[in-house]
């Protein structure tokens, strides 16, 4: 029995790691993503609208530099593979347009790492090849994503859109 069971894990390892380019399969992702410059973002880290105190300090984002730098862009495409997005991680400004198109054989979503950071792509809407959905983000900040099918929010299946104010692109 044990013999048997190591076998059909052995066989889902391999299937997937014939569609894992990022190397999920292969080894940890610890520190995958070093760190090579940032950027100061003017995101309200406030839990209410109320105004900010005098003293308050804006957040900072750190871009990786695996990051793909779209804000001369107004729409970008991500491919939804199976097992990754790619790009996995975009700089983009205030108000482009992201579309997630499936590229895979299986269903995906794209859900926010962070509960209500934005809308939630359902599997519905990606369930085949070619389905497409768009979001737009309003406000600067760091949009972490995921496949909630293929990963948690951090680990697996997960992306994340740096969205930068229009005057500092």
């Amino acid at each position: 029995m044990r013999a048997g069971l190591a076998i059909v894990l052995c066989l889902i390892t391999a299937s997937c790691a014939g569609d894992d380019p990022v190397g999920l399969f292969a080894q940890s992702r610890v520190d995958a993503e070093p760190i090579v410059e940032s950027v100061t973002l003017d995101v309200d880290s406030l839990a209410d609208d109320t105004a900010e105190p005098e003293n308050a300090v804006p957040a900072r984002v750190e871009i990786p530099d695996a990051a793909l730098d779209e804000t001369d862009r107004r729409t970008v495409n991500i491919d939804i593979r199976d097992n990754v997005f790619e790009p996995r991680v975009v700089v983009v400004t205030v108000g482009t347009k992201i579309t997630w198109t499936n590229q895979g054989r299986n269903e995906h979503n794209v859900r926010p790492a962070t509960d209500g950071a934005f809308e939630s792509i359902s599997a519905a809407a990606l369930a085949v090849k070619g389905d497409s959905e768009s979001l737009a983000f309003a406000e600067p900040g760091d949009y972490r994503y995921f496949c909630s099918l293929h990963g948690t929010a951090t680990n697996g299946q997960t992306g994340r859109i740096i969205v930068v104010p229009a005057d500092s692109a």
